[in-house]
């Protein structure tokens, strides 16, 4: 039996996706930065994906152990970028870390260096936001700038807790996670957002955890990825017929979010098809006129011209016009 409901948290809101199946997402203002899950398999634990730092990472342990009664023992990574794994240190040894193949490599090639960045990284913006602060022209800037300093000081203080962990278990295709409550099917199709990403099923409940391979309310990030794959990976989640969705950033999602991120990948593939077309130039200034009017509200707007370069480069490569 569950323990106790988890306390209110900083950095997490935890949604109920189905008894037993939690959602975790990231709170505005908290140090998570990406969504979560918890799922009670019956006789043992999973959290999907750990988010970007150890606070976040340590409230989603705790709320895991009290609304299961027992320890995370098994923990995902949907992909490899940072604000999906740099709370892997916070789950013990006793938690086995699952990831593809892919991922994993990845990982141990690139992760190592990306943390001593970040410990470069952070104190310098923290210098540089707490210059603006002091020389703010105005109360709203100097209140705007001072939020920086306040999360550039939180995430310093999680330094001494970021360690490196990397997944101890791999697959290659499908890895089926049980206990007497329920399975979960840990699932690969290769890549779309990055070079290898995975999502989390649970047939029974028809609950599904997509990672950034669906975010809601955000542009999303092509930049690694491979749009016409994603795509195909989007419509193997429809066929899924999916009751409720978690995606990697956003609110809980729908089958109309797939098809909203289905319609700006076609978009953008069009877009960049035809600009190449017509040898135009991109101007940046110009881009959010290109905005389509479905994602003009989107959080993330400067993505849009990262995503249309990127897809842009692409198609001129494979020629296709």
């Amino acid at each position: 039996m569950p323990a106790s409901p988890p306390p209110a948290s900083e950095h997490l809101a935890l949604r109920e996706a189905a008894p037993g199946v939690w959602a975790a997402l990231a709170a505005p203002a908290g140090l998570a930065a990406s969504n979560a899950g918890i799922v009670d398999l019956g006789g043992a634990t999973l959290v999907f994906d750990t988010t970007f730092s150890p606070a976040s990472a340590a409230e989603l342990r705790a709320a895991a152990e009290q609304l299961t009664g027992r320890p995370a023992t098994l923990v995902l990574n949907s992909h490899w970028h940072d604000d999906h794994v740099f709370g892997n240190g916070v789950f013990g040894p006793d938690a086995a870390i699952h990831a593809t193949a892919g991922t994993l490599a990845i990982m141990r090639a690139t992760t190592p260096g990306h943390i001593a960045e970040f410990k470069q990284h952070w104190p310098r913006q923290l210098a540089e936001w707490s210059r603006q602060a002091e020389a703010a022209a105005s109360d709203a800037d100097r209140r705007e700038w001072e939020d920086g300093v306040r999360f550039a000081r939180a995430i310093i203080a999680t330094f001494p807790d970021l360690q490196l962990r990397l997944p101890t278990h791999t697959f290659s295709e499908r890895a089926l996670l049980s206990g007497t409550r329920r399975t979960a099917e840990f699932i690969t199709l290769g890549g779309g957002h990055t070079a290898s990403d995975a999502f989390l099923w649970l047939p029974a409940d028809r609950v599904l955890f997509t990672g950034d391979l669906l975010v809601t309310g955000n542009h999303p990030d092509l930049t690694a990825g491979d749009p016409q794959r994603w795509l195909a990976i989007l419509a193997a989640f429809k066929a899924l017929r999916p009751s409720r969705l978690v995606p990697g950033h956003g609110e809980l999602a729908a089958v109309a979010d797939i098809e909203a991120l289905e319609q700006y990948l076609g978009y953008l593939l069009q877009l960049a098809d035809e600009m190449n077309a017509r040898a135009e130039p991109l101007p940046a200034p110009a881009a959010p006129a290109l905005l389509p009017a479905f994602a003009a509200a989107w959080a993330n707007q400067e993505a849009f011209v990262r995503n249309l370069e990127f897809c842009r480069k692409r198609s001129a490569g494979s020629g296709r016009q």
